[in-house]
């Protein structure tokens, strides 16, 4: 990667604006695009020069430990950078007031010994109307720059409620977020690097350990006591 994603995501949380236009040239490699906070998580999106010239939105997920730092939990990147750099399209030409660019999830306690009890950090990708200038997303407002595209963050389960405001503050329409992260994001995403193969899946950036079903089972017997514990 062309620049170090934690500095720079840093940079946005600790208050730096986000680029106003979205151009990139062979001078300027990547952009700061958007950034969002949910209490001990965050998001940062970067939109960046690939290998061959071509335009990649990448997104870095943080978690704010408990000394006070953030770290980067994962991210994803994907070749669809060419829907930032289109005019925003007006209110009254689209159906929605926003469009759902990409949308992922990455494991906060990925080292767990046991599969279940997962905490994610989910994230969706947005390109707003030109009449947007900021999104209400439950009780704080995240700006949105000249370029249109926007970030939302959670902690939680469930999307958040996220309204499309206009330069007055006044609620256009509501934004409806993908309401299950489980399934499959837009097309294009793939995990943070350049390739050739960018039209497969987005992966998931999921480290936890996968236990053998048999393992697993010997697991459950001696936590309901059916049998004495072995070592293995």
């Amino acid at each position: 990667m062309a620049y170090d994603a934690l500095a720079e995501s840093l940079r946005l949380l600790e208050g730096t604006p986000a680029a106003a236009v979205a151009r990139l040239s062979r001078r300027t490699r990547h952009l700061p695009l958007a950034v969002d906070r949910d209490g001990p998580v965050a998001a940062t999106m970067f939109l960046r020069r690939g290998v061959s010239g071509e335009p990649w939105l990448d997104v870095h997920s943080l978690e704010l430990t408990r000394g006070g730092a953030w770290r980067i939990l994962g991210g994803g990147s994907g070749n669809g950078g060419d829907a930032v750099l289109a005019p925003r399209p007006a209110l009254a030409a689209v159906p929605a007031p926003a469009e759902v660019l990409g949308w992922r999830g990455t494991l906060r306690n990925a080292e767990r010994l046991m599969p279940w009890g997962g905490k994610w950090v989910r994230w969706a990708q947005l390109r707003v109307a030109v009449e947007v200038t900021s999104l209400g997303v439950g009780d704080r407002q995240v700006a949105v720059s000249a370029h249109g595209a926007a970030l939302v963050v959670w902690a939680g389960r469930r999307p958040p409620r996220v309204l499309a405001l206009d330069a007055a503050g006044r609620a256009l329409q509501a934004v409806a977020l993908p309401a299950y992260l489980a399934g499959p994001p837009a097309a294009g995403a793939e995990r943070l690097r350049d390739g050739k193969s960018a039209s497969r899946p987005p992966v998931v950036a999921l480290s936890a350990p996968v236990l053998p079903v048999e393992l697993l089972r010997r697991s459950l017997d001696e936590a309901q006591g059916s049998r004495p514990p072995k070592r293995w």
